[in-house]
């Protein structure tokens, strides 16, 4: 391989150094006798093991790109990385990205994974996907009933959210199309720009950490000071 890298392991998270042992990369040409000199196709692979001890998890993508016939090694195609064949690459490990934790809605988690692993094939039907994951963590975290919309949704909960958060939860509802119609259906595919369904990805991924996680590390503390409290606790006479 070639010089070692800096990466974020899509599994656990953790930002690592890849190296040698880590890492593999193959690149195969494909291109019969007839086909004409700008119409082959050149397919790699990269495969990466998390060093983290306690994830081990693989990473592993295919990429698909046109190539051009070498007039020296025909048997060897040039990649043209400019021209990508279909969605250009697709990540099959991991299958689901990072893990929520246990208190979110089973439905939740269900649409988050779908939608990562639909990004790069359908990124408006990943955003639609993401934007229900969302709206469903919502509902549930803030017991939101009774509103039609994410957008009067949000609306309802502003005075109960943490300012950031919020900030944060409209700000990438507001990116590109993904927020263009607010007031329509949160289940409406619009149009969406490269990014913006991985975005609001991770935006799920942190509320999850501030909400869920939070509040599950906030009642073990109190239960283990009133454990505590009940076994220091004088007898009476």
């Amino acid at each position: 391989m070639a010089d070692a890298f800096n990466w974020v392991c899509p599994t656990c998270g953790v930002h690592t150094t890849i190296t040698g042992p880590n890492f593999h990369e193959k690149r195969m040409g494909l291109m019969t006798s007839a086909s004409p000199d700008d119409s082959g196709v050149a397919v790699g692979g990269v495969l990466i093991d998390c060093p983290n001890r306690s994830c081990r998890a693989q990473f592993f993508k295919v990429t698909v790109h046109r190539a051009t016939r070498d007039k020296q090694n025909p048997s060897y195609p040039d990649v043209d990385r400019t021209r990508q064949v279909g969605v250009g690459e697709f990540t099959f490990l991991p299958t689901c990205a990072q893990p929520l934790s246990a208190g979110v809605p089973k439905h939740v988690g269900e649409d988050y994974n779908e939608a990562y692993l639909i990004a790069s094939l359908s990124p408006k039907a990943s955003a639609t996907l993401a934007r229900r994951a969302l709206q469903g963590m919502v509902r549930d975290f803030f017991s939101v009933t009774g509103k039609k919309t994410l957008h009067a949704e949000l609306e309802a909960i502003q005075d109960r959210c943490d300012s950031d958060l919020y900030d944060a939860m409209t700000a990438v509802k507001s990116i590109g199309n993904i927020g263009a119609h607010p007031e329509q259906n949160v289940s409406l595919i619009v149009d969406v720009e490269p990014g913006e369904a991985e975005t609001l990805l991770k935006l799920i991924h942190l509320l999850d950490r501030e909400w869920y996680v939070a509040r599950a590390d906030k009642a073990s503390r109190i239960a283990k000071m009133k454990e505590l409290g009940v076994s220091k606790a004088i007898p009476k006479a």
